[in-house]
């Protein structure tokens, strides 16, 4: 009892001085934090509301129209047998691999809400069907960072295949637990009139509270950036804080299949974005973290193979659209990534077969 109270207090001293700081790097670099915050403004106005906003609307309305148990249906046995989930998840699977990286969240808590399929169902779901969409990787990353389509693509095939193999990984190891759940024919669905007019409500909420996460992280990053010198720790930690600063500062400094990591990982402030569309759908947020990073190191691998498929082995190791060798291609790095990846696997079935 002494030593719980007392780490409460240890962790309220740690929190109180981490605002100050917060506050105090504010203060000092206001410029810095104002562009950052306008930085994150553009990207939520170019970017995220044309790409997120339509696929938000539409998956709110699928859930809450019904469709999704018509659309299901055909792929029920394939839904169940390879994911173990029931039927209605098969369009919100889709959904969230062409839609972007909260689309498949929010379906599920929608899911969730209309009472479509169980809780714990839903939060399976919910932990591999985070993808970024096709405006993000093809559009941002491969056009604009890269002037290269074909890059996007790459990384889109990769993000998919990625989803669909820890979506079967994650049915392997709860096995025994997936149980469908779902209630065809619910009566919770609405007239199409009235589905619309709440689907386009939700979505502006949830796209108000995305773009709140974004431009926020996206002041700190603007901080980040001018108080970290070393090249390599700036874009790491980048790149784990806000995915779409960690993309642009990575491409300069890492490898194509490096920057794919950076975009299947999703970043701390996609992960509070998912957090958030979650509502009441609470999740193990330390296993949710594991996934986003084997699905990193999927998305990375998948990305280098389709490189070495339609690009010369030069062009996977250059960094931006200059062809040369990278440190960052050698063993090490392999190494490392395949550690985290065992480690995370290892993790995620203890922690299942204990529960």
């Amino acid at each position: 009892m002494f030593i719980k109270a007392n780490f409460h207090k240890f962790t309220a001293a740690l929190l109180s001085l981490a605002i100050v700081i917060v506050c105090i790097m504010l203060l000092i670099f206001s410029k810095e934090c104002a562009d950052g915050a306008f930085s994150g403004i553009e990207m939520c106005i170019n970017v995220l509301i044309p790409s997120l906003f339509p696929f938000m609307a539409v998956s709110s309305f699928t859930v809450k129209s019904g469709i999704s148990d018509f659309l299901g249906k055909p792929f029920g046995k394939i839904m169940k047998s390879v994911f173990g989930l029931s039927p209605c998840f098969a369009p919100i699977l889709l959904l969230s691999v062409t839609g972007g990286y909260p689309i498949g969240a929010k379906s599920c808590n929608e899911l969730y809400k209309n009472g479509n399929a169980g809780t714990e169902e839903c939060k399976r779901a919910s932990m591999f069907m985070v993808c970024a969409g096709p405006g993000f990787l093809v559009s941002f990353i491969g056009m604009s960072i890269y002037n290269d389509k074909k890059i996007g693509i790459i990384m889109l095939c990769s993000q998919i295949l990625s989803v669909l193999i820890t979506g079967i990984a994650n049915r392997i190891i709860n096995r025994g637990k997936n149980s469908v759940t779902a209630k065809v024919g619910n009566n919770s669905r609405l007239s199409l009139t009235k589905s619309l007019v709440e689907a386009v409500y939700d979505a502006s909420k949830g796209m108000f509270s995305i773009c709140s996460f974004v431009i926020a992280f996206s002041a700190v990053a603007g901080i980040l950036s001018t108080v970290l010198d070393d090249g390599f720790v700036k874009t790491a930690v980048l790149s784990i804080f806000e995915v779409c600063t960690g993309v642009k500062t990575a491409s300069s400094e890492l490898p194509v299949w490096a920057v794919a990591f950076v975009a299947g990982f999703g970043g701390i402030c996609v992960h509070f974005q998912i957090f958030s569309v979650l509502g009441n759908l609470k999740i193990n947020k330390l296993i949710f973290f594991c996934y986003r990073i084997i699905q990193g190191i999927l998305t990375a691998l998948f990305t280098y193979i389709g490189m070495l498929i339609f690009y010369d082995t030069k062009s996977v190791f250059s960094v931006g659209t200059v062809p040369g060798s990278s440190v960052y291609g050698g063993t090490a790095f392999s190494g490392i990534a395949l550690t985290a990846l065992m480690i995370c696997f290892l993790f995620l079935l203890k922690n299942y077969r204990n529960n």
